[in-house]
Formats: C-alpha cells, sequence, structure tokens
C-alpha cells in the first residue's frame, strides 16, 4: 500500500502571548515533548486537561495531537492499551476547531494527520498480513478517515495530496471487512470503487460481488445498478449471467426456474439455453417415481431443445439431448402402443394413430440423430472425451435403430461398422 513517506521530528515551537499566559505548565510539556519522553509529557498533558478552562485552549489539543501521535508511533508492537492514534487524530481536530486558522499545524504543513494516516495503514497492513481481518479493517478504515478529513481541508504535505479516491486503500479496507465476515460494512467500500468505474479488469468481481449481495438482500434496484455497469465495463456475457444465477447450490428446483427465467431474459444466449435444456431434461427424466406432470414437462424440454440447437448449432450435446429425447418419446408411445390389447374398432384407430405418431416421432429422431452424428464425426476421435465418445455410439444406435424400422439394411451395416470403430 502506498505511503507518505514522512519524517516525524517536529520542530519546537516557542509559545508566548495568549497560550503561554493561560496555560503556565504547557511548557512542561513542550520540555518533555523535547526530550522525547512522550509517556511523561502525556502525564503532564492530562492533568491539565483536567482543569476544564484548559478545554477552550486550542495549543493545548495542539500538542496532545502531538504527544499521542509519538506515542502511537512508538507502539510498534501494538501493545498499547488504548487507541493514542484516535485520540491523536481527535485532537489535531479539536484544534483546528478553535483555531480556525490553523496557526500552529500550518507552519508544519499538517503533518501530523499525514502520520497518523500512516500509522494506521501500516497496523492495517500488519493485521492483514498475519490474517487478522477484523482489525485490519479497523486501521484500515480509520486511516481512510484521516485521508478524507485531509481532504476536506485541502492539506497537503510537501506538494503531496491523497487522491480523491484512494482506490488500494478503499479496496483493501473493503476487503477487511469481507474476510472478517462483515459484508455489510464492506459493500460500501466496493461501491465507492464500483460507482467509480474503474475499468482494470481486476475490479470487474467487484461488481459482481455487489450483485450476488444486493441480490441477496432482496434489494433489486442496487443489484440491477451494479449488473448494468459491470455489463457496460467489462462485456462477457457468460460471466454476468454465473453471477445472476448465484449460489444456488444443490436445489434443482430453484436452479430449473433460475435458469427458466434468465433464458426469457437472454432468449439468445446459447450457453443459457442450452444449460437451460440439460436442466429441464434431467428434470423431466431422472426420477424416482414418473412425475404426474410428465407430459407437459416433455413439451417443455421440447420447446427448451429446440430453443438450444437453434441457439447452438454447431454443439453436438444440443443435438445429441434431442435426439435422446425423441427416443425417449419413442419410447413411451411404443409402450402406450403395448398397453392397447383390444380389437375393438375404437382400440384398432388408437393403435393406427400411435403408430402414425411413432412414425412422425422417428422421422425426427433421425433428423436430429443425423445431425449430431455428423457434428460427432468432424471431432478428432483420439481427442475426444469419454462423456463425447459415449454420446457419440448412443447416436450411432439410434440411427441403427431408425434404419431397422425402415429395414434398410445397407445403412444398418454402415453404423454397425463405425459402432465397431468407436469401440
Amino acid at each position: 500500500m502506498r505511503k507518505v513517506l514522512i519524517a516525524a521530528v517536529f520542530a519546537l515551537i516557542s509559545f508566548s502571548g495568549i497560550y503561554a499566559q493561560k496555560v503556565e505548565k504547557l511548557s512542561d510539556v513542550q520540555e518533555k515533548y523535547a526530550k522525547g519522553k512522550y509517556d511523561e509529557a502525556k502525564e503532564k498533558l492530562d492533568k491539565i486537561l483536567e482543569d476544564p478552562k484548559s478545554l477552550t485552549v486550542p495549543a493545548v489539543w495542539y500538542w496532545k495531537g502531538n504527544v499521542y501521535m509519538q506515542l502511537a508511533k512508538a507502539d510498534t508492537a501494538h501493545q498499547l492499551g488504548y487507541d493514542a492514534a484516535h485520540e491523536a487524530f481527535t485532537a489535531y481536530k479539536k484544534y483546528q476547531e478553535l483555531d480556525p486558522k490553523n496557526v500552529l499545524m500550518t507552519l508544519e504543513q499538517n503533518v501530523g494527520l499525514f502520520v497518523l494516516r500512516d500509522i494506521y495503514a501500516n497496523k492495517g497492513d500488519h493485521f492483514w498480513g498475519i490474517k487478522d481481518f477484523a482489525k485490519a479493517f479497523e486501521n484500515f478504515k480509520k486511516a481512510l478517515e484521516i485521508e478524507e478529513y485531509v481532504n476536506s481541508k485541502n492539506f497537503s504535505y510537501n506538494n503531496y495530496s491523497y487522491p480523491a479516491l484512494d482506490t488500494t486503500l478503499v479496496r483493501y479496507t473493503a476487503a477487511a471487512a469481507y474476510s472478517a465476515k462483515r459484508e455489510d460494512e464492506a459493500m460500501p467500500y466496493f461501491e465507492r470503487l464500483a460507482d467509480a468505474k474503474i475499468t482494470d479488469q481486476d475490479y470487474r468481481d467487484i461488481y459482481g460481488l455487489l450483485v450476488q449481495y444486493h441480490m441477496g438482500k432482496g434489494n433489486t434496484g442496487k443489484a440491477e445498478k451494479y449488473l448494468a455497469l459491470g455489463k457496460q465495463l467489462f462485456p462477457d456475457e457468460d460471466y454476468w449471467l454465473g453471477i445472476e444465477i448465484g449460489d444456488i447450490g444443490d436445489d434443482k428446483a430453484k436452479r430449473l426456474v433460475k435458469l427458466e427465467e434468465l433464458a426469457k431474459k437472454y432468449p439468445e444466449n446459447g450457453t443459457l439455453a442450452l444449460d437451460y435444456a440439460i436442466e429441464m431434461r434431467n428434470n423431466t427424466y431422472i426420477y424416482d417415481t414418473k412425475p404426474a406432470d410428465y407430459t407437459a414437462r416433455q413439451e417443455k424440454l421440447t420447446q427448451a431443445l429446440t430453443k438450444a440447437v437453434t441457439t447452438n448449432p454447431t454443439s453436438e450435446l444440443a443435438h445429441y439431448l434431442l435426439s435422446e429425447h425423441y427416443y425417449m418419446q419413442i419410447s413411451d408411445i411404443e409402450e402406450d402402443l403395448r398397453n392397447i390389447r383390444g380389437t375393438t374398432a375404437a382400440d384398432v384407430a388408437k393403435k393406427k394413430e400411435m403408430n402414425a405418431k411413432l412414425d412422425r416421432k422417428y422421422e425426427e429422431l433421425h433428423d436430429a440423430s443425423l445431425k449430431a452424428y455428423e457434428l460427432f464425426s468432424k471431432a478428432d476421435l483420439s481427442k475426444m472425451k469419454i462423456q463425447d465418445k459415449t454420446n457419440y455410439r448412443k447416436v450411432v444406435n439410434q440411427l441403427m435403430d431408425y434404419y431397422t424400422r425402415k429395414k434398410n439394411t445397407e445403412r444398418i451395416a454402415f453404423y454397425q461398422n463405425k459402432l465397431k470403430e468407436l469401440k
């Protein structure tokens, strides 16, 4: 983390006039301070502060800021039982409130504030390094608070000013809070970065994180805001779809609903169409007990698979899944035919109707299987994944079944030889 390198040795200020008159013992604090005896300077200063009259004297607060700043700086082992840096920061602000001209601190370019910022930033780095994220967050947050105060006053030191948005410090503050599982406190810092519309690729996940967080909180407005910003700055449709799907876990019903919702929202996205079709296929054909709405699910699956092959015309998997679906429908029709055992005119008519339906379904199977076969045939068999090779064999068997029904021995022999090549 970038820090301002500051020599924290203050030039002694000689007090005269009104300051010396109002606080006669302040010179004792200055003396101890000059000798580096900061603990003793603190004791004398604390006694002075017990007098209510001293609370209105600007120089008292100026010297409290100096003394406590040095104590904080010396606490490299982080063993002080109080937050000396916070005491110093509060004192400096009180001084500047009592002395609007800021005479004493201007003489030193407000260096004490810059030192305090670095003290907190260094502590934040330390606790981050040892993975004490809660303490890292508290220190980064205070460093950032001082930066913002300094900026609000337009202070600079040796011509150095803090950036309007210290992206590194803000990001560390956000990351520390998030790592400490204090998400609600982390998000406002992440939002600062997102609102700045930084195009660095490293910032893409910040938008994704904000979308998921606000979706989980039911804050649709903010979720949509950061989704739109993220898409604008980092065009990657599949990434943002993954963010919108979120972490559904093993809840298959919830995943199906979400994929269906997104498939309607992004009708031209091929990856989404295929993912939804796969989920719909599992919802239709993988079960312990055949669902009551089985036929309705098949009809919905037909629509999903048709969309999948339309948006993924060169996908072997999409065409195979469609052929598999037709094959399952053929099996269902054949089962229905077997269950018609009567010989009445109604039964005969029903069988004729079912056979005509079966013929049409076999033609659909042939078209889908042949397309899948053609795509599989173009692939390098030696590099083909096991599952793809399995699907390839199933497609060949489907075509063999089709030509068996057609009694086309030539095509049957062709596909039998193809199966041998696939073993």
